[in-house]
């Protein structure tokens, strides 16, 4: 073999190592995408780590195949249940640069928007998110945001008729709101009145805007002389006191029906609402869908086709009440 060919030899040698070796140097040295995923959160982050919601949220996570530290970094903002500090915080997240911010809420899903009209915001829960002007419409959100809806005015009426099959002479009947979530609160309960005062039931709301101001509540509804209590005007901040919510109705001798089948199983006596579902795992979908570069506005909101009605024994047997054959037929889950 010539010199020339020796050199030709060794250079298309070279030439196709290079080919080999470039595309390996290049992967090697590309940085991996980190995620920054912002959590706004009207509640503190022990209550979020007390309710299992940031392990049920990394574990959605791991689902799809994103490992904290590698894949991403969880930015939380928690309001430790003073709504007036969402706006503020959500400002924070979009300053931190976040991908994506998960908002629990109406509450905060309302200060996210308005803190950023180009971040995606992934819904955990929304009771309705077109009437609250949040989405356009939810088969086509149109902004910047997706998630999961429930249509809480529908399960409040039920809520109502159980109640009433539970205490036929029921007459007053207590509802918890949060002064925070007035707009929605108010607008639940505008159109619930009607409909209770048809079947003889008078509704008094009463206040809670803090922790503290539960035992105030319910010895407001004790002296005002309330025969059952319900909650069914829907909001973080009461899913965050379960427990505590259904101690205290139990301490007051108040019948208590509720929106979610949660409360039910933290010792309320019964619950008509969506099936439950575990939204901060299950939510991960969609935060998965728009870091693999769908727009939030286009992905639809999720509704429950299937609903719970749960009935605690326990409960019932504590307040000396036999529930209904009729209520009992319809449980999908029975606590005893």
């Amino acid at each position: 073999m010539n010199r020339r060919k020796i050199v030709l030899a060794f250079g298309s040698g070279a030439f196709a190592q290079s080919m080999v070796l470039a595309p390996r140097a290049a992967l090697a040295q590309a940085p991996r995408k980190v995620w920054r995923i912002g959590l706004l959160s009207l509640v503190s982050k022990k209550s979020n780590a007390d309710s299992g919601s940031l392990d049920r949220l990394a574990q959605g996570l791991r689902e799809h195949g994103y490992t904290e530290g590698r894949d991403y970094v969880l930015e939380g903002r928690y309001a430790d249940d003073d709504a007036a500090r969402l706006p503020a915080l959500a400002a924070e997240l979009v300053r931190a640069g976040v991908d994506v911010i998960i908002s629990p809420g109406t509450q905060m899903t309302l200060a996210a928007q308005k803190a950023t009209a180009t971040i995606p915001i992934v819904v955990l829960l929304d009771a309705d998110p077109v009437a609250n002007g949040i989405a356009v419409s939810l088969a086509r959100p149109g902004k910047n945001l997706t998630g999961f809806s429930t249509q809480f005015s529908e399960t409040a009426a039920k809520n109502l008729e159980m109640m009433k099959a539970m205490l036929p002479k029921l007459a007053r009947a207590a509802v918890l709101s949060v002064p925070s979530n007035s707009i929605l609160h108010q607008r639940m309960l505008g159109n619930l009145v009607p409909a209770a005062q048809k079947i003889g039931i008078q509704l008094t709301p009463f206040a809670v805007a803090s922790p503290a101001a539960f035992e105030q509540a319910f010895a407001d509804m004790r002296r005002e002389r309330m025969q059952a209590l319900l909650v069914i005007l829907p909001d973080t901040f009461f899913r965050a006191y379960a427990a505590k919510i259904a101690q205290l109705a139990l301490k007051q001798r108040l019948p208590a029906a509720h929106y979610s089948i949660e409360f039910t199983e933290a010792g309320g006596l019964m619950s008509y609402g969506g099936k439950s579902i575990d939204n901060w795992r299950l939510g991960v979908k969609f935060i998965d869908k728009i870091f693999k570069g769908a727009k939030p506005g286009d992905i639809p909101f999720e509704q429950p086709t299937l609903f719970d009605v749960a009935v605690n024994l326990k409960t019932a047997k504590a307040l000396g009440l036999k529930v209904p054959e009729a209520i009992l037929i319809q449980a999908t889950k029975v606590i005893e």
